[in-house]
């Protein structure tokens, strides 16, 4: 029996609350928030990095290296995207040791096709069940004894319906998984047939605009999820912030009526921890 590693939140039978992040200054304004966890979404990074939607041009590489900055730069766990591993079963063990070298606490891994999109997009298409089932038990595998959650997450919701979803969910927990993610439920009704369905700690994500209704915390609970995420209010937040403030910068050439809408020198110093560096710098200094 594998060793169950999920979050001493879900133990304890309290919602495991997550924010989406993509670099490492948003990861620090979620911990200075009070979050007790952080997701790197790959949603989130392909945007910020590359500048393109989430349709499966980010690499492997390229998250673990943005993962591994984010990691460095707090104190609070941090779960990671890793899309469909980015391959075969050999993929994802070398994720999964990837990611328990820099000390990551969860990856979640999906079963669509490659290129993979967005969960909320239209388009979407997943691999046979047994594909994915073996890439959850090479994850379990590779992490050996190490403390990392593997979140098994499953699209055929939109290809193949809610009963082969539930199905899939029950499998890869089956196999190993410590938390299942049935992405994208179209309605409450869904979710709460999702919930009872499967036996498994759940997961669920809001997307601001997305396909799933955006309910209360309390009331996720109720439908049975365990851990909520909001894995893209924090760069929708900063393109809308970023968006206007250039725009009125442009028009009126100065930035002088929108100083109470953004954080200036000194707060934006203490995020970035820059009395910490003075004081190391007058400690070493010659």
């Amino acid at each position: 029996m594998t060793k169950n590693r999920i979050h001493p939140l879900i133990e304890k039978g309290e919602i495991f609350f997550t924010a989406g992040v993509y670099d490492t200054l948003s990861a620090k304004l979620a911990e200075r928030a009070g979050f007790k966890a952080v997701v790197v979404s790959g949603y989130a990074v392909a945007a910020s990095l590359i500048g393109e939607p989430d349709i499966g041009l980010l690499t492997q590489t390229e998250i673990l290296d943005v993962s591994r900055q984010i990691i460095n730069a707090v104190n609070i766990p941090v779960i990671v995207d890793g899309d469909t591993g980015y391959g075969g079963a050999l993929n994802v063990i070398r994720m999964v040791k990837e990611l328990t070298g820099m000390g990551a606490s969860g990856v979640i891994f999906e079963d669509q096709t490659w290129p993979k999109r967005c969960g909320h997009m239209r388009g979407k298409s997943v691999v046979e069940a047994e594909e994915h089932l073996q890439k959850v038990k090479s994850a379990v595998e590779a992490r050996g004894n190490k403390h990392i959650m593997i979140i098994a997450r499953t699209d055929s919701l939109a290809t193949h319906g809610v009963e082969e979803a539930i199905r899939r969910g029950n499998l890869y927990k089956e196999a190993g998984a410590d938390l299942i993610f049935v992405d994208a439920p179209n309605s409450k009704e869904e979710l709460r047939h999702i919930a009872s369905g499967i036996k498994a700690p759940l997961v669920v994500n809001m997307i601001e605009g997305g396909r799933t209704p955006l309910l209360p915390l309390e009331e996720l609970k109720e439908l049975g999820f365990v851990s909520v995420g909001y894995p893209l209010t924090g760069i929708y937040s900063a393109a809308r912030a970023i968006a206007e403030a250039f725009a009125h910068l442009l028009k009126e050439g100065n930035s002088l009526a929108i100083l109470d809408k953004m954080m200036q020198f000194d707060e934006f110093s203490s995020v970035v921890g820059l009395e910490e560096k003075y004081g190391l710098d007058e400690k070493y200094g010659v």
